[in-house]
């Protein structure tokens, strides 16, 4: 309303004057009305933008030009399986070699540059949020890897937790230690980080990732000579930028063979930091096969007390004792601090074996087919059961396995190919085969 102010203030004064005021002390009211309706729900502006979630923009028109709602459920699959899509190109377009383990620092930068506000409500509580997601998800499909976590403030690296599989200890030391300040240095990040993967078995690939907010690095050196350590080391570096291009995190990307690319919002990065999670290709000159010495623990007996390797102290009942020197730890997979043997589970190593042998994605069944009464198409969902008829008995979206042509709803789409790792439908016509042979 106060446009309509600035607007009137610039023709010539005549006998309106006192309409005006009236206008201009009706919109003064109004503006007040709306701050005070604002200042009821407790919500700033941006907040409200989140809330409402701009849902005018999600309407379109159907056939008789009335406005429907968009089917967000539909959008983010579509994204999703342009993602699994693009996974499973680079996968079956040659024969690639992955890393079953993996052990990955990820590198955060808590410089004054993360307490920017273009991420609300802020770049570091953002990046805090999306790297406990990352954690989680990255620990579910790599059972058998480590995370380490690093950052950077005021100019100096800092340690937060060493490689472990524990997801809880990394998310709750990685909360007590939000706090932003100074410059950041990308050469001290690396040469800490460099330090201690230099120490990793030739079998482990070795990663770092960087979430890297400021616009500069202050270095006490020359970085490009750390960069070349990096690659002489085999460490790949990959870099999520939250603020623009930098020529200095492209050149290590490029050096190391990782991937560089920059968010553009919340939702852009939380994307770009998920597409970590699966196990990259492994560098050609650097993928030796070897074999690895693991040993399976028993779970100790309740009851049972014995003195901790991990913490050194004593616990009763519970964790895991190593088959080799009967030293006790608290969880798997981890590395036996008294004899250094690798432990693991045997669900934790079948688990990891599901990216070399993707399920290949479904097919979206075409809408002539869903549309066509001739075509008499599945009314339930083979995964969950339930029906995929829409109110008035019309065929909704769907997607149908190419090898046992079953069909099955988003939701079991989405689950089967991120956490069953297994097509019901193959699995049933395979089982039934068997049956059929042995009763033969």
């Amino acid at each position: 309303m106060s446009g309509i102010g600035i607007d009137r203030r610039f023709e010539p004064r005549n006998s309106y004057n006192g309409d005006e005021k009236r206008l201009a002390a009706d919109g003064q009211e109004e503006e007040e009305e709306d701050d005070d309706g604002g200042n009821g729900r407790g919500m700033e502006a941006w907040e409200r933008a989140y809330a409402d979630e701009r849902s005018w923009e999600s309407l379109q028109e159907d056939e008789s030009g009335c406005l429907r709602p968009i089917d967000s459920n539909i959008l983010n699959h579509a994204q999703y399986r342009r993602r699994l899509r693009a996974l499973s190109s680079s996968t079956t377009s040659s024969r690639i070699q992955k890393g079953l383990i993996r052990y990955l620092y990820i590198v955060i930068d808590l410089s004054r540059a993360a307490a920017e506000m273009d991420f609300r409500p802020s770049r570091m509580v953002v990046v805090a949020k999306q790297v406990e997601a990352f954690i989680r998800e990255f620990f579910d499909q790599n059972p058998l890897s480590h995370i380490g976590l690093v950052t950077i403030k005021d100019g100096v690296a800092q340690c937060l937790t060493d490689l472990g599989g524990s997801p809880e200890s990394h998310v709750k030391a990685l909360m007590g230690k939000l706090e932003c300040s100074g410059d950041s240095s990308l050469q001290n990040a690396l040469d800490l980080v460099h330090g201690y993967l230099n120490q990793i078995p030739s079998y482990g690939h070795r990663e770092v990732l960087i979430l890297y907010s400021a616009l500069s690095t202050c270095d006490p050196g020359d970085v490009m000579e750390t960069i070349q350590k990096c690659k002489k080391s085999k460490i790949r570096c990959s870099v999520v930028g939250l603020s623009a291009e930098i020529y200095i995190c492209k050149h290590l990307c490029q050096e190391t063979g990782g991937s560089y690319t920059v968010a553009l919002d919340e939702s852009h990065f939380k994307d770009l930091l998920l597409e970590h999670a699966p196990p990259p290709p492994a560098i050609a000159e650097f993928a030796v096969a070897s074999l690895i010495k693991m040993g399976f623990p028993q779970r100790a007996a309740e009851g049972f007390v014995s003195i901790c390797a991990c913490h050194k102290e004593a616990k009763v009942g519970g964790g895991y004792t190593c088959p080799r020197c009967k030293a006790r730890v608290c969880e798997l997979p981890t590395e036996c601090r008294i004899c250094g043997l690798t432990l693991v589970s045997s669900p934790h190593l079948a688990r990891s074996y599901h990216h070399l042998f993707p399920i290949t994605p479904f097919d979206e069944v075409p809408s002539s087919l869903l549309n066509n009464p001739q075509h008499r198409l599945p009314r339930i969902c083979f995964g969950c059961q339930l029906s995929l008829l829409n109110s008035g008995n019309k065929s909704s979206f769907r997607v149908a396995c190419p090898k046992c042509n079953r069909h099955f709803c988003l939701d079991c789409d989405i689950y089967i190919h991120e956490s069953l790792h297994n097509c019901p439908g193959c699995e049933s016509l395979r089982r039934s085969k068997t049956m059929n042979s042995t009763e033969e």
